[in-house]
């Protein structure tokens, strides 16, 4: 117990989060399906995902596999700015989910991207929603072909 007390004092909200599904799921609970998706082909999705996931030392997370697969397939890096930016991308895409707006909301401690917002807002409009895309779907399927069906398009004014 005192273990636990330990470690929920050192969390961030969003490493909050990831311990808690990891406390709930098992820390290695998606180990077996991380290692399957880098046995898988070159330029498949799910290759993408592992490499992404790999060449950041991260794992997948419970509850964030479609997550992660999001940034592989719109090309938004792992990053805070680029998180949110992502998330304009998804509320104009349809996506109004309680995680979505809250991680969308921390956008007012970076007035640096601002402008980028409404841009990334109107391109998830014009695209087919990602929303209900998951990594079971499509982790054998060409990346290529997920980004011409899903990915995002320039806007031009």
């Amino acid at each position: 117990m005192i273990s636990i007390i330990q470690q929920l004092k050192t969390l961030k909200v969003t490493g909050g989060i990831i311990w808690l599904l990891e406390f709930i799921h098992g820390k290695n609970y998606l180990t077996p399906k991380l290692n399957y998706l880098r046995t898988l082909q070159l330029g498949t999705v799910g290759r993408e995902v592992a490499e992404m996931l790999d060449s950041k030392q991260y794992r997948l997370i419970p509850k964030f596999e479609n997550h992660d697969l999001k940034h592989i397939v719109l090309e938004y890096e792992m990053s805070m700015k680029d998180e949110i930016r992502m998330q304009a991308y998804l509320i104009g895409n349809g996506n109004f989910t309680f995680p979505c707006l809250i991680f969308f909301s921390l956008g007012t401690f970076y007035p640096s991207i601002w402008k980028d917002l409404l841009n990334e807002y109107k391109q998830g409009k014009t695209t087919k929603s990602i929303h209900f895309l998951t990594l079971d779907d499509c982790m054998e399927l060409k990346l290529i072909d997920i980004k011409n069906e899903y990915g995002r398009r320039k806007i031009t004014n």
